[in-house]
């Protein structure tokens, strides 16, 4: 079993590969996708990241039982460029909770939680978020990235 991952880690507790920190222990934020990816692996629909059959299941299993949180793909690389943080999967923390260190963390005052845009959907030219609308088009939101 893992240990419980430290949201302020950059290291995964159980074999040292690099886990991108979704916190900021100098400000306290615990970043959190603001809404699910288009392709969040919790979402039912058809457009949710292929996983082989079974992996999901393992997956949150494994993940509770460490009490950790799932990062978000779409805020890991090669998907984001260089510089964008990573957060927290929003699918798993709407089905599942937050995890412990980060609830721990809020009540002794040391975290808040962020919500951050998917970077995904952010024009690196203008910095402005990118919002999917009926039709499958495109459209930019008035809301600029902070």
């Amino acid at each position: 079993m893992r240990a419980p991952h430290n949201p302020f880690s950059g290291i995964g507790p159980q074999d040292d590969d690099p886990v991108p920190p979704v916190a900021d222990p100098a400000t306290g934020e615990i970043r959190l996708l603001e809404d699910r990816c288009t392709t969040c692996v919790l979402n039912p629909a058809a457009a949710a990241a292929p996983l082989r059959p079974g992996r999901l299941q393992q997956l949150i299993r494994e993940v509770q039982d460490c009490g950790g949180q799932i990062v978000c793909h779409s805020t890991l690389r090669p998907v984001v460029p260089e510089g964008f943080p990573a957060a927290m999967c929003r699918g798993f923390i709407d089905a599942y909770g937050l995890p412990l260190a980060a609830q721990e963390a809020i009540e002794l005052g040391v975290g808040h939680i962020v919500e951050v845009p998917d970077p995904t959907r952010i024009d690196v030219r203008t910095n402005e978020v990118l919002q999917r609308v009926p039709g499958g088009d495109t459209a930019k939101r008035a809301q600029q990235r902070g």
